[in-house]
């Protein structure tokens, strides 16, 4: 008797897991396309002719593709905005590559001092990461504007590249990467010690590739974000937009353009593919695992 009320209520319980389980799948099936509707809605309207066929078949197919709204883009581009398309995505590939990687690279140097090393004030600059981390930035924008523009920093492309970057207190960012440095065990250095390696042979051939998923995902976060940043250059480099910014401005401006809305989603499209295309060269180096097998017993 015992033992069949045991069987029934180890059933009753892996019926209710099995419950759990595929609900939590199908809400997370639901979310993941709620998340493509947009994406796919915007490059669905690129391709239709004219805005009657948006507005008599808004959510249908096109009746024929269009693809010549991708090329009048760069032409109403070319005539009635004071800057080129290809200057605009220029300066977003420079600054969406530049300050991603000077960004992760300073904060994955000290972060890794940090969680290896013992030096005089090591709690401070921890607890100094942290209250910078929660500070809040748009109480800081005036007396930032006003220290920028006393150094020079202001409307100037590369200084902005050069100081935007928080240094080794990048927020979130370093709380991350010093996670990711603690959890590996110290016996790696102490055997590549054993063998003659240095400080920096040990820092960037055995800890810094077993950390690289982890910098790899916080450069493509940094990337996405400097690429759709857009309020940036509307406060700091008004003279230099991005094609983010550039967008934004034409979005503005596309009723006294005549743009159609196909034309319009066909500039956001071009704006979308490059976060898409680095997100899926990435994922191999993301997924892998450098750290198994790396000690034994």
């Amino acid at each position: 008797m015992r033992k069949r009320m045991k069987y029934e209520s180890r059933s009753a319980a892996d019926i209710v897991s099995l419950v759990v389980f595929w609900a939590l799948w199908i809400i997370l099936i639901i979310y993941a396309v709620s998340m493509l509707v947009l994406p796919l809605y915007m490059l669905n309207t690129s391709l239709k002719a004219d805005n009657l066929e948006c507005v008599k078949n808004p959510l249908g197919l096109p009746k024929q593709v269009t693809w010549s709204n991708y090329r009048e883009i760069f032409v109403i581009f070319d005539e009635k905005m004071e800057v080129s398309i290809a200057g605009m995505i220029g300066v977003s590939v420079l600054t969406s590559v530049l300050k991603p990687f000077l960004s992760v690279f300073f904060t994955t140097m000290f972060a890794y001092v940090e969680a290896k090393y013992e030096f005089f004030g090591k709690k401070f600059f921890f607890n100094l990461g942290i209250v910078l981390m929660i500070l809040p930035i748009v109480g800081n924008l005036p007396s930032a504007m006003q220290i920028n523009k006393a150094l020079g920093v202001y409307d100037n492309l590369f200084m902005n590249i050069i100081t935007s970057p928080v240094g080794c207190f990048y927020g979130t960012n370093f709380l991350l990467m010093y996670g990711a440095f603690k959890v590996i065990p110290w016996d790696y250095a102490e055997a590549a010690f054993i063998d003659g390696a240095g400080h920096y042979t040990v820092l960037f051939k055995i800890y810094l590739r077993m950390a690289l998923p982890q910098a790899v995902v916080l450069f493509v976060l940094g990337f996405m974000g400097t690429w759709n940043d857009y309020s940036t250059y509307h406060i700091w480099l008004p003279s230099t937009p991005n094609i983010s910014y550039g967008m934004y401005m034409f979005y503005q401006k596309a009723n006294a353009y005549r743009v159609s809305l196909p034309e319009l989603m066909a500039g956001f499209t071009i704006v979308m593919i490059p976060t898409v295309l680095i997100y899926c060269a990435t994922q191999r180096i993301i997924n892998s695992k450098f750290a198994i097998g790396g000690l034994k017993g």
